[in-house]
């Protein structure tokens, strides 16, 4: 047997306590507690669905193709009652985009390949379609027909290596074509008859999974595999259902979700080339839905709950199992009393950040402290002792405007060794936020009124007033830049609001609601569509909460250690850092530093 040096190139190393350098894989042993030890990487142990951005046109019986959750197409469709639906929308992880329409509308289309090149096969109107459509990332081309007019079936492959099958009308629900790029070949049937079935395989045409579907008669949980020849039948679904739509990558990784049985379900279901598993549901049970991806990274579209009346916008992005999971690591508290209000807004990276004012047991401070990852360091005051302040930029070049109390509006300039008063701005702040740095920033809401919605914009130089939040209010988080930043929860207390609003440099617009509504809530990340939102007050329950903005939703990640309100932060969603902030009692001046990834210890037993 090689031995654990010869497998890793590495002798396992001796080390008193849990060792600082180690990385994931490598052994071991801490002589403290006479224990070998091992680290790997905390991942996700099963896949979830998360609300996406809508859909430009809501609508039902539509299909789509793409590689991911931030790859994809969506195509025709309906909109209820009977319009049929030639539009194309792109998807790119965050929102839909209007391109370029087929050229025949109609729905339930045949459609595989992927975001930039795809096939639109068959459909129906008020009658079934053969028309074929190629789809070149910008245009849609009329290419070779199907040998069979039908709609109400799926494709998958590529748009040169593709395939449909089954559908409707009754009498070809067993047919399957092969597309080779420029024809249309009609090779060996389906075992059962089916129509609006789920499928996947999204490699080629000679690789590909069907799923549930209707028979004529009712719904059926019957599941086929392709092998470029036969179909063969292989483990039924738990669920027989139709209506559904699902994707994946070949017949042996796929995923099948929503549908209709006597109602709408949000059934999820996936296929690992053996057999079916139930996993995590759809937040909104529908059928009639669009689908892509694969069983890491899908979408779920469009669709209907109440069919025929309404057609669905909403989007739900998949995630499948084995992704990072984040942490916060207790790292070292800052020199000065504990202190809260030491800043609000873009407060610097995790390994160049300031700490800028607040409130010590005493009063308000001047003290400013500058952070490098790992301590803090004492650097020049204030020139006027302040808390609540909107601090924006580096620990080398920063502004600090408003604070109190009461509410100010003077405005200093951090060069990376002294401050310099420079031009106030125009309304005065306190417990308000902020985006961007020292010399693009933007400060929104705060007091001195508890409904103050005012924004205003700095260029270096002089403050501008722009167009208000649609909620005002103070002790709100912040993230972004001056042009494309996110506010977050906030007043009024005692038990604060969700709302969050994104800026695009013109306009607030509210967007989803954060799941846990507070008051004093720490923020940080460089833009609208990469935030976090963490700890907080709600009456007097101190939180520990952490939440991310992807753009479109929040999802709730690992709690800070300490759980606090009236905290700093700066930093990104992958690498961040909070500091201060009022505990249980007091103050503090804990830090913790955020990592999207972390890792396990295990000790290894006999």
């Amino acid at each position: 047997m090689a031995t654990y040096k010869e497998d890793v190139g590495t002798a396992v190393t001796n080390y008193a306590g849990n060792s600082p350098s180690v990385v994931d894989g490598e052994l071991w042993y801490d002589s403290t507690n006479k224990d070998f030890k091992y680290q790997y990487a905390n991942v996700t142990a099963a896949g979830a669905w998360s609300t996406g951005g809508d859909l430009n046109t809501a609508r039902t019986n539509l299909a789509g193709c793409g590689v991911s959750s931030t790859a994809s197409i969506a195509v025709g469709g309906r909109v209820p009652p009977s319009t049929q639906q030639a539009v194309t929308e792109s998807y790119d992880g965050t929102s839909w985009t209007e391109v370029n329409d087929l050229n025949t509308a109609r729905n339930y289309i045949g459609v595989f390949g992927n975001s930039t090149a795809a096939v639109a096969a068959g459909g129906a109107t008020s009658t079934y379609q053969d028309v074929v459509e190629s789809w070149n990332g910008t245009n849609w081309t009329e290419v070779n027909d199907i040998n069979t007019a039908r709609g109400y079936m799926p494709g998958a492959g590529t748009q040169t290596s593709g395939l449909i099958m089954g559908g409707e009308p009754d009498s070809y629900d067993t047919l399957t074509e092969l597309y080779n790029g420029t024809n249309w070949t009609e090779v060996n049937d389906l075992n059962t008859g089916v129509r609006q079935q789920a499928r996947g395989g999204q490699a080629n045409n000679s690789s590909a999974i069907k799923a549930g579907g209707y028979t004529g008669t009712a719904a059926t949980a019957n599941a086929e595999t392709w092998n470029g020849t036969n179909w063969t039948e292989v483990n039924d679904m738990n669920t027989a259902r139709y209506s559904l739509n699902g994707d994946g990558a070949t017949s042996t990784a796929a995923i099948a979700f929503g549908g209709y049985t006597t109602t709408n379900v949000a059934i999820t279901e996936e296929w690992n080339g053996t057999s079916w598993t139930e996993v995590a549901d759809l937040s909104t049970a529908r059928n009639a839905l669009g689908g892509a991806g694969s069983t890491t990274s899908a979408l779920a579209f469009g669709g209907t709950v109440n069919s025929p009346s309404a057609g669905l916008a909403a989007t739900e992005e998949w995630i499948g199992p084995g992704q990072p999971v984040g942490a916060w690591a207790t790292g070292n508290g800052y020199n000065s009393p504990s202190t809260t209000g030491r800043g609000h807004g873009t407060q610097g990276t995790q390994t160049a950040a300031l700490a800028v004012g607040g409130n010590q047991p005493g009063g308000q401070t001047a003290n400013v402290e500058s952070y490098n990852g790992t301590n803090w360091t004492e650097v020049n005051d204030l020139n006027a002792a302040r808390t609540n302040i909107i601090t924006l930029g580096t620990n080398t070049s920063t502004i600090a405007a408003g604070g109190g109390p009461p509410a100010i509006d003077s405005t200093e300039l951090w060069n990376g060794t002294n401050w310099t008063e420079v031009n106030d701005m125009n309304a005065s702040k306190q417990t308000g936020n902020g985006a961007g740095d020292a010399t693009n920033g933007l400060a929104f809401g705060g007091t001195p009124t508890p409904t103050n919605a005012n924004t205003e914009v700095w260029n270096g130089t002089n403050w501008t007033e722009v167009n208000n939040l649609n909620s005002g209010r103070y002790s709100l988080g912040g993230a972004g830049t001056s042009t494309d930043a996110i506010g977050f929860a906030g007043s009024p207390e005692p038990s604060g609001v969700a709302i969050t609003e994104k800026w695009n440099g013109t306009n607030w617009t509210e967007v989803n609601d954060m799941n846990t509504a507070r008051t004093y809530i720490g923020g940080l990340g460089p833009s609208s569509s990469a935030a976090l939102g963490f700890g907080g007050l709600v009456g007097s329950t101190y939180k520990a909460v952490t939440e991310e903005f992807n753009g479109v939703s929040w999802a709730e990640l690992a709690d800070l250690n300490t759980a606090r309100f009236d905290v700093g932060g700066g930093g990104t969603t992958t690498a961040g850092v909070a500091y201060g902030g009022s505990i249980p009692g007091g103050k503090t001046n804990a830090t913790e530093n955020w990592s999207g990834s972390s890792s396990i210890i295990k000790v290894l037993s006999d």
